[in-house]
């Protein structure tokens, strides 16, 4: 990767690779690729930013009724509901440790 500074972008795509999920990983490798480019850069930048804006108005419980009321099996919707808590602990962990290192943690 060119030489630049790491961005939302970057960390929640690179949880995004850690998924177990064989299409979110694809997707991460998808936009890794076209976020070379600034101007898809600083669109995802801002995509990220305001999902974790939302984020913190979604509750769990509120997660958990959409997989519900999904097609899914049973056993697949345990493993959404569990996907989706490790992404969401991962994602805190890591902006965390970021914005400590840069100095930025409020």
């Amino acid at each position: 990767m060119e030489n630049r500074e790491i961005t939302l972008a970057d960390i929640f795509l690179d949880i995004l690779s850690e998924s177990q999920d064989k299409g979110a990983k694809l997707m991460a490798e998808r936009i890794k690729a076209a976020i070379k480019s600034p101007e898809i850069l600083e669109l995802v930048n801002i995509c990220v930013i305001n999902a974790l804006g939302y984020k913190s108005k979604i509750s769990s419980k509120t997660v958990d009724n959409a997989i519900d009321s999904s097609n899914l099996s049973d056993n697949d919707k345990e493993k959404e509901k569990n996907s989706y808590k490790h992404f969401a602990k991962s994602l805190g962990k890591i902006l965390k440790e970021n914005l400590q290192v840069a100095q930025q943690l409020i």
